[in-house]
């Protein structure tokens, strides 16, 4: 399974030391970017498909601070419900673009932090590994699809803002009249987050072949500066 470009999807969920110590040796990364880039656009066009155009663009507009005139809100509501499928599914398609150049990024965010640390890591590697590490928000996605086809007839725009129906962070413990600079903190807080952040920990260990300190305080570290860039946009522009 470790030694498999496909089966280390599952051995990077239920064998991390050794499916990371098998990445070290010989890094693969088309896979597990198929899966996460596939099963976002899935989510995605799903979330465009079941929830009301109307719903989301009023959702959208009453979250800003700043107050938009109702003109222009009522043209936004018509574009958006004559929006065309081939428009949605574009709008997916470029999400999930973006969604690879995040990874990209973030990879050689990783890659430098350790080479600062001593590091021989190469780039390839460290996308390989960010990518197997990311591989728990993969089973969110799949564990959502069924959830939001199956369980409710139309989504709503909350559904949209969480990115499906299911619960799996703090979010859901904040009160109605809830900030949306708690809901951003508290929703930075998800199962599949922290299971992402002990593989990531666990795959750079290995392969960047640094302390288990090292390999946790570069990931922490730069979850922290995320967790306070969207707390930062939400405090800036969000009710």
């Amino acid at each position: 399974m470790k030694d498999s470009s496909w089966g280390r999807l599952i051995g990077a969920l239920v064998a991390p030391g050794e499916t990371f110590r098998s990445i070290a040796e010989r890094p693969t990364w088309l896979p597990p970017l198929l899966v996460l880039v596939l099963l976002a656009m899935a989510v995605g066009i799903v979330l465009q498909v079941r929830t009301d155009p109307e719903e989301m663009v009023r959702g959208q507009f009453e979250m800003m601070k700043f107050d938009v005139p109702q003109e222009q809100i009522d043209k936004a509501i018509e574009q958006a419900e004559n929006q065309s499928m081939a428009a949605k599914a574009g709008i997916v398609g470029i999400g999930a673009v973006g969604q690879a150049v995040l990874f990209a990024v973030v990879a050689v965010l990783f890659w430098i932090g350790f080479k600062m640390f001593g590091s021989e890591m190469d780039y390839l590697r460290s996308l390989a590994t960010t990518l197997h590490g990311y591989l728990p928000l993969a089973v969110g996605m799949l564990i959502n699809l069924p959830l939001m086809l199956f369980t409710r007839e139309t989504l709503t725009f909350e559904d949209a803002m969480n990115g499906g129906v299911l619960v799996s962070s703090l979010k859901a413990l904040a009160p109605e009249d809830a900030s949306s600079l708690t809901e951003a903190l508290l929703g930075s807080f998800d199962l599949f987050t922290i299971w992402t952040l002990v593989l990531l920990t666990i795959g750079y260990k290995q392969v960047a072949k640094v302390s288990t300190a090292v390999a946790s305080g570069i990931v922490i570290l730069f979850w922290l500066i995320y967790v306070v860039g969207k707390v930062g946009i939400a405090a800036a522009f969000m009710r």
